[in-house]
C-alpha cells in the first residue's frame, strides 16, 4: 500500500479514530458518568461503588474505546508507512513505539476494568495497590501518547494553513493540556484534551483526504 491508497486509508482510520472518540464523549455525558474518574485514585470501596452504580456506563466506554484503540493504532502505523524516510526514519520509529506502549496499557486498563466490577459485583474490592496501579499506569499511557503526537507532529506536512495548525496543535495544544490535567487536575483540563484528540483527528482526516485527492 502507498500513494494515494496510503493517504486515503489514513483519512478513513483518522475519522474512524475521531467518530468512536466523539461518541465515548457523548456517551460520558448522557450516561451521568463524565464526572466520575476510574483513572485516579481514591479508597477501594469508593471505587468499587462507583463501579457498580455505573457499571452500564463504564461498559459502554469501554466498548467504545476498545474500537478507539483499534482506529487510532492502526492510524498511526499507517501514518509511519506514509511518512518515513532515510532521514527521519528513527525519529518516526520513536513516535510509533510510544504509541503503541499507549496502545499496550489502553487495552490493560479497558479489561481491568471490566475485572474489577465482575469482583466488585461478588463483593470482592480492589486493593488500595490495585487502584494506585491503575492511576499510575493510566498517567502514564497519557504520557506515552504526548511523546508519540509530540514526535510525529515534526514529520507531519506542513504545506497548507490547517497542516501547520495540526502540527502546532500537538506541539502547544494537546501536550499542554495534557501535563496540566496531572498537575493542576481539573474536569475543564480534561475536557480541553478531548477537544484537542477530537479536533486533531479531524484535521488529520481532511489533511490527508485533500492529500489523497491531489
Amino acid at each position: 500500500m502507498k500513494g494515494k491508497a496510503l493517504d486515503r486509508n489514513i483519512a478513513r482510520m483518522a475519522l474512524a479514530a475521531g467518530l468512536a472518540l466523539a461518541a465515548m464523549l457523548a456517551a460520558m455525558v448522557l450516561q451521568g458518568s463524565a464526572d466520575t474518574s476510574f483513572d485516579s485514585f481514591m479508597p477501594p470501596a469508593q471505587y468499587a461503588n462507583n463501579l457498580v452504580e455505573h457499571e452500564t456506563a463504564v461498559r459502554t466506554y469501554v466498548a467504545l474505546d476498545s474500537f478507539f484503540v483499534i482506529f487510532y493504532t492502526a492510524l498511526f502505523v499507517l501514518l509511519a508507512m506514509a511518512l518515513k524516510n532515510a532521514d527521519n526514519v528513527w525519529l518516526v520509529a520513536a513516535g510509533l513505539g510510544a504509541l503503541l506502549i499507549t496502545t499496550y496499557l489502553d487495552v490493560h486498563e479497558n479489561n481491568e476494568l471490566l475485572v474489577f466490577i465482575q469482583a466488585a459485583k461478588q463483593g470482592v474490592l480492589p486493593s488500595a495497590e490495585a487502584v494506585h496501579a491503575r492511576a499510575l499506569w493510566s498517567a502514564i499511557k497519557f504520557h506515552s501518547s504526548y511523546i508519540s503526537f509530540f514526535l510525529m507532529a515534526f514529520v507531519l506536512p506542513d504545506k497548507t494553513m490547517l497542516e501547520r495548525a495540526l502540527r502546532w496543535s500537538l506541539w502547544v495544544g494537546y501536550v499542554l493540556v495534557g501535563i496540566l490535567v496531572y498537575a493542576f487536575p481539573s474536569p475543564w483540563f480534561t475536557l480541553a484534551r478531548f477537544v484537542f484528540m477530537l479536533v486533531g483527528l479531524c484535521l488529520l482526516a481532511w489533511n490527508f483526504h485533500q492529500r489523497s485527492r491531489r
